[in-house]
């Protein structure tokens, strides 16, 4: 066990984690969560950069290929032996949207030290793995491995053209593409299968080292116990950039449109899907969370009772939020001759909210949907990070037993007042292609 060291900041007045931060380098922290409970260590580094056009493709194929392999094992098989090697260790990468700014994401995970049959130090060594892929990826002469690169670059394009053929994802993409034009949010997180043609592991190289000297970085360690000892190896890692982060935006709500966009494709499929985005902010905090439960997140919702069940209007009808957008997505699949009655009817269960049409049980089951997800933070090492990194992103200063008092305290109107902020931006429709006899 290390004792945190004097330098070390408490945010128990912040969170219910036990959770300890230290800035090691300029826009770079170090978080240190500590749960007895758990028997692996878990180090995620998470860069942020802002989304667009330029880049997102290039750091969706280097997350791949700074988790796959590095100098010191410069092969997927080199790297594989090494994980096995520490009793299974994992190793990966990733890259996803915030709002209007990019995710990279490395991580590790390892059975602790004292699960170790000789006393290896496995953390250190987990540790030493993360920051050689880091720091010492498998390039040369400022590119990265012509092999790797080529793997990896047709593994993109794979998913790329996997998420075209998902129409359901499609139907997403196309239609935040419409609903947030000109923003950065609206361009998809790999990219197109355009731009991943047009990058080289010279071009890719380039944007690793962008991300090295401009991103914003934190760093999480979950373990059984703090690990101050990580946060002052990447210390003297990262001493050695020369760093110049750049401005972030975290939250970046899209304003609605004056007039709705009504966006029809034709494509062969045996099923078209509708897709409407809303926006707007609900008055009282966390009253849209509440509202959108009730109407399409869960299994209890409106659109699912009504929409789907009572109605049979579609196959699926459910509803998510993209809250730093302060946007609602509700996302259908319907045949094509039901497709406006389906449109029609989701906008009847939210003007039901509007009017308040709901019962007591509906709002208290909603309620307790929520809180049953709140108590669930800090369960697993994942869901650690996960609630205190949106707690960074989203600037929320709450801890967990003052956001349970919150939704607490949400009543009926707060509901109907995040209903009646919601304005519809955007339809589209994925449709069916029409035959010959369906136009007789």
């Amino acid at each position: 066990m290390y004792p945190p060291p004097a330098y070390f900041t408490t945010r128990k007045e912040r969170t219910s984690l036990n959770e300890m931060e230290l800035n090691i380098g300029k826009g770079v922290d170090f978080i240190s969560i500590a749960e007895p409970k758990f028997k692996t260590n878990t180090i995620e580094m998470i860069f942020m950069m802002p989304a667009g056009k330029a880049h997102n493709s290039a750091y969706s194929l280097l997350q791949a290929l700074l988790s796959s392999t590095s100098k010191a094992y410069p092969s997927i098989n080199a790297m594989s032996r090494k994980l096995s090697s520490m009793y299974g260790a994992s190793l990966k990468g990733g890259s996803g949207k915030h709002g209007d700014m990019m995710q990279i994401t490395l991580s590790t995970c390892v059975i602790d030290n004292r699960y170790a049959l000789n006393q290896e130090d496995l953390l250190a060594e987990a540790t030493e793995l993360l920051l050689g892929c880091l720091f010492a990826p498998n390039t040369e002469n400022d590119a990265f491995s012509e092999t790797d690169f080529r793997i990896e670059k047709q593994d993109l394009l794979d998913a790329i053209e996997a998420e075209i053929n998902d129409k359901r994802s499609y139907a997403l993409t196309r239609a935040t593409a419409t609903a947030f034009d000109g923003e950065p949010y609206a361009y998809p997180t790999d990219g197109t299968k355009e731009d991943v043609e047009q990058l080289t592991p010279q071009s890719v190289y380039a944007v690793y080292r962008q991300l090295l000297e401009q991103a914003v970085v934190r760093i999480y360690h979950v373990g059984p116990a703090h690990a101050p000892q990580i946060g002052e190896r990447l210390r003297e890692a990262f001493a050695g950039i020369a760093r110049n982060p750049v401005p972030l935006t975290f939250r970046s709500p899209s304003p609605c449109k004056d007039e709705i966009q009504h966006i029809t494709e034709e494509m062969p499929v045996s099923q078209s899907k509708l897709v409407m985005v809303l926006k707007g902010d609900a008055p009282k905090k966390y009253a849209m969370n509440l509202m959108n439960v009730m109407f399409g997140s869960s299994p209890f919702s409106m659109l699912f009772m009504n929409v789907r069940e009572k109605l049979s209007l579609c196959y699926y009808c459910s509803s998510r939020m993209a809250a730093v957008k302060k946007s609602l997505f509700v996302s259908s699949g319907v045949e094509l001759e039901n497709a406006q009655k389906t449109c029609d009817a989701i906008l009847e269960q939210l003007e039901a909210i509007r009017k308040g049409e709901f019962t007591d049980d509906m709002l208290e089951d909603a309620r307790r949907s929520l809180l049953n997800g709140l108590h669930g933070a800090g369960d697993t090492p994942m869901s650690c990070i996960v609630w205190s990194h949106h707690k960074y992103c989203d600037e929320q200063h709450d801890d967990i037993p003052a956001i349970n008092e919150a939704y607490q305290k949400l009543t009926r109107q707060d509901v109907i007042d995040a209903a009646n902020a919601l304005r519809v931006d955007t339809i589209y429709l994925m449709q069916q292609e029409v035959t010959n006899e369906q136009n007789h």
